[in-house]
């Protein structure tokens, strides 16, 4: 067999080894559990992808990612290579699916990239179990730990999942761990602290500067640094959807190809401004952070923090995303106190009455040995935001309350396709009548108010018990089956969660169980709350800035640790305030609200009131916290809405309790 360093040569052509690659390449090799923390742009990729051809007598290597993108990317260039590599996940159609799986069982498959949802599809986990598996790469590892700062529910199946394929070894891999975070995923997957291999988050070429500055002042700040061509290409980062939009105009109105991006826009919106990004016709995309997960574009020159970051994971993970080409390049941070109010007003708004929390875990397990949950209509009627909800939900399933299971869809609408032939008979009798009444209904044509377009008429499935004598899940199924054979057009909406309950609780229990998880709850918020203080506080800190990351996320003192960077502004000798610039007429505290905004606040009322049940809601409305409740019915469009946003939460919250009983 070859060695690490002649397989180096061979099928990547490189002739040394980044910082901590080989040490955990030994590991695999030896079949030892192994977590690799190791910051954006060192390398990770090759840490599984030389192991798999060395380890090829051993079986297949499976990447695990929730980057839907890179997944997809990283198949390309595989196979484009001549590599034996595939994805199975929700992007593939029947047939690519079924092609994959037929290779996949028949062993010509190196490299299997998947996502952690698909990983526990029976049909994909039975051929795993089947076949010999080398190794079991999970990228992203800090979304299994519920401190981590990404936190996936998805995640939480992954290490009894890996062990039922029993891999040869397994490699857990991350950019940013705390010591806590890192524990965590170490204890998951059976990983002793020997086997876990961490090098500084620093990276050498990346040099990190921070700018005081006031709001006022943010746009020609940006301005001035994107106008060095070695700037470019760059992303910057903002902190709302609409903000990002007013700054890709301004940045085009200098002359610069920019664009936004967000999750407000659609699907194919969004892939034609990452594909022009890609390919250098567009040199800045301003984004949330959503934007960069994933893609693959090695010669970002800077990031630029228009807004404060929420963590100081976030903003290590964001800022790698430059210069991973291995040449300089440049991360800024436009840091204005005035952005710790409404980062502040998020996490406040993320606060639950206790009676909230009550009634989700009474929804879950007063149905019985199975129960449905409808996320949006959940998140609605309870007045959470969605990562709470599934933090929730994953926690439940941590305490082995509940597990998941599958989704569904609830509502249906079905056309034949121009040209298709559908034959009834080609499914169960006792489903004809359904199915000949949801085609009926699709006949039946209705505007979307949100959208202009015209759609079908949908049928809800929860009926179909009544109206046909058919299970909804069956008749679910014979849906599916309808849809993947390519006959018909379906559209499905409604989106359900399955769970098995694995413990039946007594009013005492639930009662307990609630108490928990509210406290729970709070300990979270409060982390939350010592993230941003923390980025707060490396703002101002004259000292090293990678340094203050390196203490962070643990690293301990070494030769080559806790030791100034020499690149930074603060090695620079750049001085900083060692407070957050405010804007002057808003940094006092809120004493009264104007006869004006008092007057319009009474007219939403006055029109809207029969939506606004708690003082909750209206800070939130005047805070500018768009929660699932506030844009269900769609009071996000008012002109009250975030007329507050630059005064904390907790100062508006009394006004709304006199406003709301008045």
């Amino acid at each position: 067999m070859l060695t690490p360093q002649q397989a180096l040569q061979k099928y990547f052509g490189l002739n040394t080894f980044r910082p901590g690659q080989l040490e955990i390449i030994e590991h695999i090799l030896a079949g030892k559990n192994t977590l690799a923390t190791l910051p954006t742009g060192s390398g990770k990729s090759l840490t599984f992808q030389l192991p798999s051809f060395l380890l090829r007598s051993h079986g297949t290597t499976i990447i695990i990612s929730p980057l839907l993108s890179l997944i997809r990317d990283q198949v390309q260039k595989l196979q484009q290579q001549g590599i034996s590599a595939c994805q199975i996940d929700s992007t593939l159609t029947t047939q690519e699916r079924d092609h994959n799986l037929t290779e996949l069982k028949s062993g010509n498959i190196q490299l299997l990239y998947t996502s952690p949802e698909t990983l526990g599809n029976p049909q994909l986990l039975d051929i795993l179990k089947a076949i010999d598996i080398s190794l079991v790469a999970i990228d992203e590892a800090h979304c299994y730990s519920e401190w981590g700062h990404s936190f996936r529910p998805s995640y939480l199946s992954l290490p009894q999942l890996t062990r039922a394929i029993k891999p040869h070894a397994v490699l857990a891999l991350t950019a940013t761990a705390t010591r806590k975070v890192a524990s965590d995923i170490r204890k998951a997957f059976r990983i002793k602290t020997a086997q876990h291999i961490s090098t500084s988050p620093r990276r050498d070429n990346l040099s990190y500067t921070i700018i005081p500055c006031e709001d006022k002042l943010r746009n020609d700040q940006l301005s001035n640094i994107l106008a060095t061509h070695k700037h470019l290409p760059a992303i910057v980062y903002a902190m709302r959807q609409e903000q990002c939009e007013e700054i890709a105009h301004h940045l085009s109105s200098t002359g610069l190809a920019a664009k936004s991006y967000h999750a407000g826009m659609s699907t194919q919106s969004r892939k034609t401004i990452q594909d022009d990004f890609l390919n250098d016709k567009t040199q800045v995309i301003v984004a949330t952070i959503a934007f960069g997960m994933g893609v693959d574009k090695s010669n970002i020159r800077s990031i630029i923090h228009y807004h404060l970051p929420k963590s100081p994971e976030g903003w290590m993970q964001e800022s790698g995303r430059a210069g991973r080409d291995g040449l300089p390049a440049h991360t800024y941070l436009l840091a204005c106190g005035d952005d710790v109010i409404p980062l502040t007003n998020f996490i406040r708004a993320r606060e639950l009455e206790e009676s909230s929390i009550k009634r989700l875990v009474q929804k879950l397990t007063s149905q019985g040995k199975t129960a449905v949950i409808e996320p949006y209509h959940t998140r609605v009627n309870l007045g959470m935001l969605t990562t709470t909800l599934d933090v929730l939900l994953a926690k439940l399933e941590l305490l082995k309350i509940s597990k998941y299971t599958h989704t569904t869809w609830r509502y249906i609408q079905m056309n034949v396709l121009y040209g298709k032939t559908f034959h009834l008979t080609d499914y169960p009798k006792k489903h004809h009548k359904a199915i000949e009444h949801i085609m009926q209904l699709g006949k039946i044509k209705q505007i979307n108010p949100k959208n202009g377009k015209t759609y079908g008429e949908r049928y809800d499935l929860h009926n179909a018990p009544a109206d046909f004598g058919i299970p909804s899940e069956k008749l679910y199924q014979t849906l599916l089956e309808i849809k993947h054979s390519g006959e018909c057009y379906m559209r499905f909406s409604g989106w359900q969660k399955h769970y098995k309950i694995l413990k039946q609780l007594d009013a005492e229990q639930v009662n307990q169980l609630t108490a928990n998880l509210y406290q729970y709850h709070q300990d979270q918020l409060t982390h939350d709350e010592l993230r941003l203080k923390e980025v707060q506080r490396i703002s101002t800190t004259r000292a090293c800035i990678p340094v203050q990351f390196e203490k962070w996320f643990g690293i301990q003192k070494s030769d080559h640790t806790l030791q100034p960077c020499n690149n930074c502004s603060s090695c620079h000798g750049e001085k900083r305030p060692t407070k957050l610039q405010l804007r002057l007429t808003e940094s006092k505290k809120l004493t009264s609200i104007t006869d004006l905004q008092l007057e319009k606040i009474q007219e939403f009322l006055t029109k809207k009131k029969k939506y606004i049940h708690t003082p909750a809601q209206l800070t939130c409305i005047l805070c500018g916290i768009g929660t699932p409740y506030i844009r269900h019915y769609r009071l996000h469009y008012h002109s009250i809405f975030a007329s507050l946003e630059s005064h904390p939460y907790d100062d508006i919250h009394p006004y709304s309790i006199a406003l709301l009983s008045g």
